[in-house]
């Protein structure tokens, strides 16, 4: 029983541990694409929303929730992108060569896979938009 039970426990250290190294990249990756900019600039995604939707007597909440996912998943992506494609160039420059992907905080594929997630992420918030009131547009523009 000790045999199994130094295995469990082994095998319970090692999933926390790669939870907590998830965890710990996704806080770098969020740091280096500056998210806290994607929360500064909602009130303002939601202001246009809320002004476009007074012609049609009021915004919904799906509305809000598409907005929201769509406007975090699309910088996200966007900003992700940008890191990825320019760490070679970052890494020439001092002043970037602290950057995640650079400095190494953070692996190119971890980058490409988080902006690969968003990216559906965002296409698939522009559904709500054709849910709610059939409105295409948003998902044909998407692709």
């Amino acid at each position: 029983t000790t045999c199994r039970s130094d295995t469990v426990l082994a095998t319970k250290q090692v999933s926390q541990g790669f939870s907590g190294l998830m965890w710990k990249r996704l806080a770098t990756f969020l740091e280096s694409i500056k998210f806290s900019h994607t929360i500064f600039a909602l009130p303002f995604a939601l202001l246009s929303g809320l002004l476009a939707s007074v012609r049609e007597g009021g915004i919904r909440v799906i509305d809000v929730v598409g907005i929201l996912l769509c406007m975090v998943f699309a910088r996200t992506a966007a900003m992700g992108f940008n890191r990825w494609a320019d760490r070679d160039i970052d890494a020439k420059n001092p002043r970037t060569a602290i950057r995640a992907i650079p400095a190494g905080a953070l692996s190119p594929s971890f980058v490409a896979a988080v902006v690969l997630v968003s990216s559906v992420g965002f296409v698939a918030s522009t559904l709500l938009f054709w849910w709610g009131d059939g409105n295409t547009w948003p998902i044909v523009l998407s692709l």
